[in-house]
């Protein structure tokens, strides 16, 4: 609002589920508005002044994690407890109390705020006059929502300002007062009584008591004259988790349906499905211009793109973002030339601009996000700025969950292939080295545990579980008293780990408190997908799954510090919007976190052919990630046919910790016969060293007709994946029982199978024979064990 000077920290705004806390929250439905944002807005209470919790006269609550604190200091704030949802919205016998303006002239309109007012007065009033009270020293008048005033006009209303209520009141179908500066006399609350009574609506807005510019009392003399079960709150409402760009503009869609306050209409924010077009005003740098759409002049951050920041801004780089570069100068150099390309690109052009089907129509801080079209020479507009831009070498990928994502890192990666523009200094192969030391200690933020389909994980199949200390708190899940954090399947190619193990929020360079360097986790996760993997290319991210700015995903922009890691290692780092085979095609790995959008059957089957092909599939889960979340990225696992899953569950250590934050759980507990705690060195797997890969590619347990007298029907086929010949002398089978087979002096060459059949029978290189006299395999189900002649497990699959 136009009174707050300081604006908070950008807190990502998060979806949260159904609260159990009143039978009439929903969130919103096909049809309804998505959100809504209040921005410094007081909450309401009851007659006597303590917490309101009337569902019938409550429309909007504020989210479970919404607070609200007495920030004028004048100990006159009801604050309600953590269980009592905060209500934002009531409505009683023509009269209805919102806690905020809403409506105020220079909001970006995109979370519908015009439409909701809109629908209130509508379901209130249907149309006619509506007065505006500027006659008590209000603040906000009617020319301070004039945008509003003209929504509200075409759409059947006539509304008016009014310095005499009184006089005008016999005129109106509804009164609009705001935060009123001088009391109303007790003539005038008794000719509101009368108005109310008679028909007549009644719109009270109130605002947080910021600063006390809040005029709280003399707005409840209104309601209290009125004799209503609510009164307006002397407070502030915000929220760190679920906000506009700041905690004082708390986001919700916690709202009571029974209004019919909710639907989603036609509003002042730009159309999505629209391309408007208009004349460059101004460049403002490399990836941000200015141009005039439908009558206002917008900021546009040039969607999919980031290009260097220069001298002046210096401060917002991180040269972790840019691949192969470490001079800060020279970004900076770059920064300069991308805002001059821009200028010889754009200035005083008319663009075309169009929006983009998997973003928002802005960003957090109210910036239109779009593609610029622009004629650059060809006598039309169909050049895309964005993407030229990153042809040309000024610009890297943004990689957030935009459509064009992947068309878009092509050009780049042809650009840097090509040392075009800014990358002609790119030399990732000679990027320093970092943080690549033996594994000593490993965190996991926010995380949850692993289970299999059938229950409990077996402990083999786990290189690193919880300290003794952690705590498990289940939402369904299995209970552990030793908690598995990450789980794997060889044969499967697949790992299951229970936490982002390398989200940049975590770094002290963004600003966290303790500095996580000394943990080694990017080490153990580049070894984990290594020893999975038969291939020798990129690790590849998912970004194009709802997990852009997720409080429960990654994408590779939020892994730079990893990325510049994987440099030092010569492994490069992409994210990968689209999940296709061809995309797929080569890379060593592919992370996937939390998807908040399910994958398609077709992405599934690209992943399952992924795997199958030697590449490895490491799911990522956090304790923080919604039910549908968790199901979508359970859904891959099973597509890739491994028993593994992420456990419903979350993790905290009181002990065992970072910087005393009990979310963020540290261990020390190693399986260390997993080849995955040494410095990485690229042979932790068949993909760093092209060497053997013995998986188990067939169980056949149950025999034609009775197993007994069947026993070489019984059998279980072992396949070398990998690129080189596996002496697999003195390797032992076991099932879960302890029954044990030992091979002979043998070779399993690359690309060859053998088969193990139970009974008895001549070996040769393709079938041996186990000799024994009933049936090993348990046709309920069972586990096939491999571990080499040093006992080490090299793979297990449970059937």
């Amino acid at each position: 609002m136009q009174r707050r000077t300081f604006i908070g920290a950008l807190a990502a705004a998060s979806a949260t589920g159904l609260s159990t806390r009143a039978a009439e929250r929903v969130t919103a439905a096909s049809g309804q508005l998505d959100s809504l944002a209040f921005d410094s807005t007081s909450s309401l209470v009851d007659e006597t002044g303590g917490e309101l919790t009337d569902s019938s006269v409550i429309a909007v609550w504020a989210e479970d994690t919404a607070t609200n604190a007495d920030s004028d200091g004048a100990g006159d704030a009801t604050l309600y407890g953590d269980s009592v949802p905060i209500p934002l919205v009531a409505s009683e016998d023509g009269v209805v109390g919102l806690g905020s303006i809403l409506v105020e002239d220079g909001m970006d309109w995109q979370y519908g705020s015009e439409e909701f007012l809109l629908n209130v007065w509508d379901a209130e009033v249907g149309g006619g006059t509506v007065l505006w009270d500027e006659s008590h020293g209000q603040y906000y008048t009617l020319s301070t929502v004039s945008e509003f005033h003209t929504y509200a006009e075409n759409n059947g209303y006539d509304v008016q300002a009014t310095t005499n209520l009184s006089a005008d009141l016999s005129t109106a179908d509804a009164v609009v007062i705001t935060s009123p500066g001088s009391s109303f006399t007790t003539a005038e609350r008794g000719e509101l009584a009368d108005f109310v009574a008679d028909g007549g609506t009644l719109f009270l807005h109130d605002q947080s008591d910021y600063s006390n510019y809040d005029e709280t009392a003399n707005l409840n003399d209104v309601p209290s004259e009125l004799g209503l079960s609510f009164r307006f709150n002397d407070d502030e409402v915000v929220d760190t988790t679920s906000n506009a760009g700041g905690d004082y503009k708390p986001v919700t869609d916690e709202f009571n349906t029974a209004f019919d306050y909710f639907t989603d209409r036609a509003g002042l924010e730009l159309d999505p499905s629209k391309t408007y077009t208009g004349q460059v005003q101004e460049v403002l740098d490399g990836d941000t211009v200015k141009v005039p759409l439908d009558g206002t002049v917008e900021n546009i951050r040039i969607l999919g793109i980031d290009t260097p920041e220069k001298a002046t801004n210096s401060g917002a780089e991180r040269v972790e973002e840019w691949e192969g570069i470490e001079d800060l100068s020279y970004l900076q150099t770059w920064g300069s030339n991308a805002t001059t390309f821009g200028k010889d690109e754009l200035s005083g052009k008319t663009v075309d601009v169009t929006f983009d089907s998997e973003e928002p129509i802005r960003d957090a801080y109210g910036r239109v996000l779009g593609y610029i079209y622009y004629d650059a020479g060809s006598g039309s507009r169909d050049t895309l700025y964005n993407e030229e831009a990153v042809r040309t070498g000024h610009a890297r990928v943004y990689d957030s969950g935009f459509a064009k994502h992947d068309s878009f890192r092509a050009a780049e990666e042809t650009a840097r292939t090509n040392g075009v523009g800014l990358w002609a200094q790119s030399d990732p192969d000679n990027s320093t080295s970092i943080r690549n030391r033996a594994v000593d200690d490993l965190f996991f933020p926010r995380a949850a545990s692993v289970r299999t389909t059938g229950g409990a994980i077996d402990p083999s199949r786990v290189p690193v579980t919880a300290a003794s200390t952690t705590n498990q708190t289940l939402d369904g899940g299995v209970s552990y008293a030793d908690i598995p954090l990450v789980g794997v399947d060889e044969s499967a190619r697949t790992a299951v780990v229970g936490a982002e193990l390398v989200d940049e929020s975590y770094e002290s360079a963004e600003g966290y408190a303790v500095d996580t360097s000394t943990y080694e986790n990017f080490v153990f996760l580049t070894n984990l997908a290594d020893s999975l993997s038969s291939n020798a290319g990129d690790i590849l991210v998912d970004g194009g799954h709802g997990q852009f700015s997720s409080d429960f995903g990654l994408s590779v922009e939020d892994t730079a510090y990893y990325m510049r890691y994987l440099e030092g290692q010569d492994i490069g780092l992409e994210g990968v919007n689209d999940i296709t085979a061809s995309n797929l095609d080569g890379a060593r790995a592919l992370v996937i976190t939390s998807p908040a959008d399910a994958y398609t059957q077709g992405e599934r089957d690209a992943v399952a052919s992924f795997a199958a092909n030697g590449g490895a599939v490491v799911l990522v889960g956090s304790g923080w990630a919604s039910t549908d979340a968790r199901t979508n990225l359970n859904d891959v696992a099973a597509a890739v046919g491994t028993d593994l899953r992420v456990n419903a569950d979350s993790l905290t250590d009181d002990t065992n910790n970072v910087g005393g934050d009990a979310q963020v759980i540290t261990t020390t507990d190693f399986d260390t016969s997993f080849p995955l705690f040494d410095a990485y060195d690229g042979s932790t797997g068949d993909g760093g060293s092209g060497g053997a890969d013995v998986v188990v590619s067939q169980i056949h347990e149950d025999a034609a007709g009775n197993d007994n007298s069947n026993l070489n029907d019984e059998y279980v086929v072992f396949e070398n994946q990998g690129t080189a010949a596996a002496d697999v002398t003195g390797w032992e089978v076991q099932d879960e029982v302890g029954k044990t087979y030992t091979f002979g002096s043998f070779t399993l060459d690359a690309g060859a199978t053998v088969t193990l059949h139970t009974g008895s029978g001549t070996d040769t290189d393709t079938d041996l024979y186990w000799g024994k006299g009933g049936a090993v395999w348990n046709n309920g189900g069972d586990t096939v064990y491999l571990y080499d002649a040093s006992g080490t497990l090299v793979t297990s699959t449970s059937y």
